[in-house]
């Protein structure tokens, strides 16, 4: 391939990997294209080699593997050379561990009966924790899976969610594999299922599901299962399948007291390389409403993201007034650069984050105002927005809208995926996972829209700014 201010020439050996190309990739290139170049009217040139060089003049066998050949040569000719696996496994966020949960008065319970589960010789009654979004329970089981990996080399573990096993088994009906399916599961050592209520409701799931659940009870397997309620409060929950969660430890995990709280804030705090005192601690929990009577109890999830529009408030007071962090290179942009925020830091992050900031705030912000305000920065339509396009700059303000609905307003995952046209509430969940990787690892933005090359973080504090 060969790109200039006109275009891009795309050179194969053959007519139908160019048609391939196309048909998969071209309007992406195209667009791309055209931002890289600056040229709106640049175009892609296709051609065919006259001569197929040595490297490719092996021609694929008649039957199933023509296809795979020629599937290699496209997938060679865009991507290039494979990268090698270490770089790959490099950047991926890395599995919570045991040793990193920090325990106390709210989850000791939780987190023993786990202990118990690991350390128990052979099978062992199924262990069900639940609670509120955000009080650690999926860092708990994939912890669980990690560790009992390291301690059995070779035993078979699987992590798995709700929605994803009830995905993979549905797919598995339509194309006529639910053996292959059920061979997944089949002499697990351990299986931790998270947010176990996505099958509520889904008559064959739970039927496959109670199957499963017993033919690994029998042959030794330990089970750690986790759900936002207890079995018998799951709504639309088989009655069987009740019956067998609630036959072993059924366990709370309760929001954080004042004490986990401070811990967890200088634990999250000094992962991000935010140093904190004591009277600051003090005031993040008290500002995000640890241990105060509400309707919704905050989370570690609301901790971190106190920690986080701290640090993205921080960055730009520093900018505003040309005032750089002493610990900062020169010339070094990173939003995670180490620092030691001020009070003046930390107070104006909290009152834009619960809203107190704004000269008429006598409660939180309207979600339709978050909507409207970021689909105009976003440039994006609401019709686009509540649409099923996968659009970058699309996927970017939902993203967007998620993250600041959740640091800004008490507003639930269900509350906000009905309000920005999503099926269920779970595509909210993992949007607002994925944004917060890309705030963790300082992304910057680079979807087509006005606010391309600034960091995920600094975005995030400047939506969470104009919408007030």
């Amino acid at each position: 391939m060969e790109s200039d201010t006109d275009g891009l020439s795309i050179t194969a050996s053959s007519r139908f990997t160019l048609d391939m190309i196309e048909k998969q990739i071209g309007e992406d290139l195209r667009s791309t294209l055209r931002e890289q170049v600056g040229n709106p009217s640049a175009s892609i040139r296709y051609s065919l080699r006259k001569t197929a060089p040595a490297a490719v003049e092996m021609r694929p066998t008649p039957g199933r593997d023509a296809g795979n050949s020629r599937k290699s040569q496209v997938e060679s000719l865009i991507a290039g050379p494979a990268p090698t696996r270490g770089p790959i496994r490099k950047n991926l966020p890395s599995c919570p561990t045991i040793e990193g949960f920090l325990v106390g008065h709210a989850n000791k319970l939780a987190f023993g009966a786990i202990e118990v589960l690991l350390e128990s010789p052979g099978g062992s009654p199924p262990v069900f924790i639940h609670g509120s979004c955000g009080v650690g329970k999926t860092h708990l089981l994939r912890a669980t899976a990690q560790r009992y990996r390291q301690m059995m080399p070779g035993a078979k573990v699987r992590y798995i969610t709700g929605e994803a096993f009830v995905n993979s088994f549905v797919q598995a009906i339509r194309t006529k594999t639910v053996e292959a399916f059920e061979k997944k599961f089949r002499g697990l050592d351990v299986l931790c299922l998270d947010d176990v209520h996505m099958v509520a409701g889904k008559e064959s799931t739970q039927h496959e599901l109670l199957q499963i659940f017993n033919k690994l009870s029998l042959g030794g397997c330990k089970v750690l299962l986790a759900s936002d309620a207890h079995p018998r409060d799951i709504a639309r929950l088989d009655q069987a399948l009740s019956s067998r969660f609630s036959a072993g430890l059924v366990v709370k995990v309760e929001e954080p007291d004042l004490e986990l709280a401070r811990r967890l804030v200088s634990h999250i705090a000094g992962k991000r390389g935010v140093f904190l005192d004591a009277p600051a601690i003090q005031t993040i929990v008290d500002r995000v409403g640890i241990g105060q009577a509400s309707a919704k109890p905050a989370s570690v999830r609301d901790l971190e993201g106190a920690i986080l529009q701290i640090q993205a408030v921080a960055r730009l007071m520093d900018q505003s007034t040309g005032n750089g962090p002493s610990t900062q290179p020169a010339g070094n942009n990173s939003f995670n650069s180490t620092r030691t925020p001020t009070m003046s830091h930390i107070r104006k992050a909290l009152a834009l984050r619960d809203g107190s900031d704004h000269p008429h705030a006598n409660g939180p912000v309207a979600l339709d105002t978050i909507i409207t305000r970021i689909c105009s920065e976003m440039t994006v339509s609401k019709s686009d927005l509540t649409g099923k396009g996968r659009q970058k700059k699309v996927v970017m303000a939902r993203e967007l809208i998620v993250h600041t609905a959740r640091s800004l307003t008490s507003k639930s995952f269900p509350e906000i995926a009905y309000a920005i046209g999503r099926p269920n509430h779970s595509t909210v969940i993992t949007a607002a996972k994925r944004f917060k990787d890309r705030v963790k690892e300082c992304q910057p933005i680079a979807v087509g829209c006005p606010h391309d090359g600034m960091p995920a973080g600094e975005l995030a504090a400047k939506m969470a700014s104009c919408v007030h």
